[in-house]
Order: C-alpha cells, then structure tokens, then sequence
C-alpha cells in the first residue's frame, strides 16, 4: 500500500510538471483549470489520474478524440518511478530531485531548445540550500553569462543546468557526464540524414543517468 501510494504521489508530481511544461511561461499554471487545449472542455477527476486517465481513454481526449503526447504520461511514470527509488532509499532525495528537474528541463529543451531561466535559478536555490555551493558551480555560472555575449559554441542554458548539477555532484562525475554526453549528441547527429542543431541539455540528462546506474552497479 505504501509503495502504490509514494508511486501515485511521484506521478501527481510528474503530472503537475506536465502541467507547467504546457502552460510556463506563456499561460498561468494556476487558472483556468485543466482542460482539452483542443476543444475546451473542463477536465473531471476521472480524467486527471496520473497514468491511469491517459490510458484508460486511449492517450486522447474523452471529449473530442483529440490525442494526447505520449510524453506526458512518460513524465508522470518516471516521476512516479524516481519517487519509489527515493523511497527504497536505491536513490537519496537529492538525486530524485535532480532527476526530476533534469526530465523537465529535457522537454522544454526538445520543445523550444530552450527554458524558463526562472525554473533553473529556483531549483538552484532550493539544492544551494541543501548542499552548498563550491568552486564549478561559479565557474559554469561566470560561462553560462559569458554565453551569452560571446559564441562559447554552448548555449547558456546548457550552462547553467551543467552548474545546477555542481551543487549536487564533484568535479570527476560533471566531467564525466559532459564527456559522455557530447559523445551521446555526436553519434545521434551522426545518425540522422538531415544534419542541423539538436538540443544538447537531454544528452546531459542521459548522460547524468547512465552515471547513477553505472554508480549503483559498482
């Protein structure tokens, strides 16, 4: 009972960041309330169980059919599985928080190849507070500015996520996860026939990911 009930309390959070992945910055988070963007119908309880709702109504509208983004429901499931890993104690708090901004920082990134500087200073604060700060983290902030001016060939977002990730992680394992992420982004490039610029943010996310497996299993 315990373990659905961290698992639903980790999907309502992973719905609710599908939430401002929608409507933040452009809309307000708070009203009105959830609806089909499609046909404007007002959302029931029946239609907001994380997972359960997508599914049940075949990841489309009740009301006009219109389908859903996979993505959403992917978010919930992850958010709800960080949650229970947390729980389990196989991921501590800090690393769950982490994974959970990553995810939403990856979509905003896939959707606009950018994001809200807000959610990233907010985030920061909140793991500057829990952790401290130290030598990189002022490092990556002093570049993610320089980025801004000057064409350091990284977009400053990139920056300050690499940054955000330095409050929580030492110098070894930021290296390791901007190699393998650069390394992640060159073999997709590489792959695709049409040859133009990719987000790289989700290719760090990955790339911090495979690090806590890899982590775990030595």
């Amino acid at each position: 009972m315990d373990t659905l009930l961290i698992f639903f309390l980790g999907a309502s959070l992973g719905s609710f960041l599908g939430l401002v992945l929608d409507r933040f910055p452009e809309k307000s988070i708070i009203w009105p309330g959830s609806h089909c963007d499609n046909c404007g119908k007002a959302l029931a309880i029946r239609d907001l169980i994380p997972i359960l709702s997508e599914v049940a109504n075949g990841f489309a509208c009740r009301f006009c059919g219109e389908k859903l983004p996979v993505s959403y429901c992917l978010l919930e499931l992850a958010s709800g599985l960080a949650f229970l890993l947390g729980w389990t104690r196989l991921l501590s708090w800090t690393q769950v928080f982490l994974i959970l901004v990553s995810l939403l920082l990856s979509l905003y990134d896939l959707k606009g190849q950018n994001y809200p500087l807000v959610i990233i200073l907010l985030a920061g604060l909140t793991l500057f507070l829990l952790e401290g700060g130290n030598t990189p983290v002022l490092v990556l902030l002093l570049l993610g500015i320089l980025a801004q001016i000057l064409p350091l060939g990284i977009g400053e977002g990139d920056l300050y996520y690499l940054a955000f990730l330095a409050l929580a992680l030492d110098l070894y394992s930021l290296l390791w996860i901007i190699q393998l992420g650069s390394l992640l982004a060159i073999l997709f490039i590489i792959s695709r026939k049409e040859k133009r610029a990719v987000p790289f943010l989700p290719f760090l996310s990955l790339a911090y990911l495979l690090e806590l497996v890899l982590l775990r299993m030595s």
